[in-house]
């Protein structure tokens, strides 16, 4: 593993469209060509350069529940990612897991740089084994974790609460992590990035802390923890319910608090997964002509009933990645579209899922129903836009590049008013490729088009519509250049944003493909 490594697949969210991009800047920052100045400073010199903030990726999660990503400042993340990895075996000794801690980081040759020692799919395997011989189950989890975490705790979690309090000197690794990780949002301490892999590196720092403490002081302790969620097991009910508040009184150490609404001690047996997920996996889609029609009408009825049985939770976006491994008939794949499209606008959450089906078949030489998508698309944009919903709108672009729909009038008005990196640069592509009907009002996004953005939350747009050429510098003379940082970037040829991934190859016959397990949509869920 390598810095490079950590940079090229552990720094954008892994929820954004596929066009977007880090391997170009991982190579131009760790390769053999001198860096500005700025790259090279350490935060026990106090460094002075400028505070970054966090650009914010708005995820739909299903019904009303959203998740604010980031999209981190590349010069602060690049300096969190180098004192992290200059300091690899300090970190990863306080990260290396404790009996509770399923989601304890490893480092990865595929996929995500850095990931949990267990997936989310490990759940049940792992409620198996932990609720053997107990009678009841404490079940909770931490409210509105990454926003709450206190960067003040990260020294605290490495060297011990009074010796983190007592010695604020960025000689401290701690110190040095929890400066670095406020540079980069504007000298915040409350929250952590969501999104990129560091976060989940420093998440286990600290709950880890907490693991060994409600350890030691419940010797024996049975069950398991992914991130912020406790699965505990216990004998008699009064043990469970004295573990809560010797968790609780652990998590307040570090200014954490459980979640009321998901605290709960159950009696075993319990499910090991939720009804829905059990009978969404019992219906087999056959591979037959008239059998694989039925099962699929059958298994959409079935996740629509779900659906609304279960509200708010990923009912639809989990049938969806059940259809992965599924070889579609010739003869039903117009309905197979039409039914994966039935989820979309009732909850917006299976965009990704959706398009994730459809565009890599349309890659394999199916054909799209390109009228409904259009319908769809143009719908989800003017509906979502003015809401901010970035993740629905920037989808709803991404599927108008990959399957050649245009930008109704309508449309294109909305999304002119998305203030928004992400979505201003699919929009941007949709233009150049002659897919919208009228032009883009681009008065917003110019404004952003100076030096100064470069630093602030719209840093994407400051850089990456400079280098495509697609948005002028407000003050005329090139604002990129006028920066070191930056302009090494543009001069070694950095693209966050690669053109090429946006659309799909050109068709050719090929058997459907099987698509891999780890999905660049960031699924969680799995078939």
């Amino acid at each position: 593993m390598s810095l490079i490594d950590i940079l090229a697949r552990g720094y954008f969210p892994k929820e954004l469209p596929k066009p977007f991009v880090t391997e170009p800047f991982a190579r131009a920052v760790t390769g053999t060509i001198a860096l500005p100045a700025d790259w090279g400073k350490s935060a026990d010199s106090k460094p002075k350069i400028p505070t970054g903030k966090l650009e914010r990726y708005s995820l739909a999660r299903g019904g009303l529940l959203r998740r604010p990503l980031s999209i981190c400042n590349p010069l602060h993340h690049f300096l969190l990612c180098k004192e992290l990895y200059t300091n690899w075996p300090a970190v990863m000794a306080k990260a290396n897991g404790t009996p509770l801690a399923a989601t304890a980081p490893e480092l990865k040759a595929v996929g995500r740089a850095i990931d949990g020692k267990h997936p989310q799919a490990a759940r049940s395997r792992l409620s198996q084994q932990n609720r053997l011989g107990k009678r009841f189950m404490l079940k909770t989890d931490i409210s509105r974790f990454y926003h709450s975490i206190y960067t003040h705790s990260i020294p605290w979690a490495l060297h011990t609460k009074p010796v983190g309090k007592a010695d604020r000197k960025l000689t401290l690794l701690g110190n040095r992590l929890d400066f670095w990780i406020r540079f980069g949002q504007d000298q915040q301490t409350i929250g952590i990035p969501i999104g990129p892999d560091t976060s989940l590196l420093i998440a286990e720092l600290i709950m880890q802390r907490c693991d060994e403490e409600l350890c030691a002081r419940i010797p024996g302790l049975n069950g398991h923890r992914f991130i912020d969620d406790y699965e505990l097991t216990f004998l008699t009910r009064t043990a469970a319910e004295d573990a809560f508040h010797i968790l609780e009184a652990c998590l307040s150490d570090f200014e954490l608090a459980l979640n009321p609404k998901k605290t709960e001690v159950q009696e075993l047996p319990q499910p090991f997964e939720s009804p829905w997920v059990t009978a969404l996996r019992r219906i087999i889609i056959r591979p037959s002509r008239v059998g694989q029609e039925s099962d699929l009408q059958i298994f959409f009825n079935v996740a629509f009933q779900l659906h609304k049985d279960f509200p708010g939770e990923a009912v639809l976006q989990f049938a969806l990645s059940r259809l992965r491994y599924v070889a579609v008939d010739n003869a039903n794949w117009n309905l197979f579209q039409r039914l994966v499209l039935n989820c979309v606008l009732p909850e917006p959450a299976c965009l990704p899922y959706a398009l994730e089906q459809i565009i890599l078949r349309v890659n394999a030489g199916a054909v799209a129903l390109r009228s409904e998508i259009e319908e769809i698309a143009n719908l989800l944009i003017t509906s979502h836009a003015p809401l901010n919903h970035t993740s629905e709108v920037a989808n709803a672009l991404w599927a108008c590049l990959a399957l050649r729909i245009p930008l109704n009038v309508d449309a294109v008005d909305a999304v002119s008013q998305c203030e928004n990196s992400v979505v201003a640069l699919l929009a941007l592509d949709v233009e150049e490729n002659g897919l919208t009907n009228k032009p883009l009002d681009k008065t917003l996004w110019s404004t952003h088009m100076t030096q100064e953005a470069l630093y602030d939350n719209h840093w994407l747009l400051a850089y990456e519509a400079n280098i495509k050429g697609w948005l002028p510098s407000v003050r005329g003379a090139d604002h990129v250049a006028a920066d070191a940082n930056f302009w090494h970037l543009k001069a070694n040829n950095v693209s966050f944003y690669d053109k090429r991934l946006a659309t799909p190859p050109p068709a050719h016959p090929i058997v459907l493909p099987t698509l891999p397990t780890v999905s660049r949509f960031g699924s969680n869920l799995s078939p």
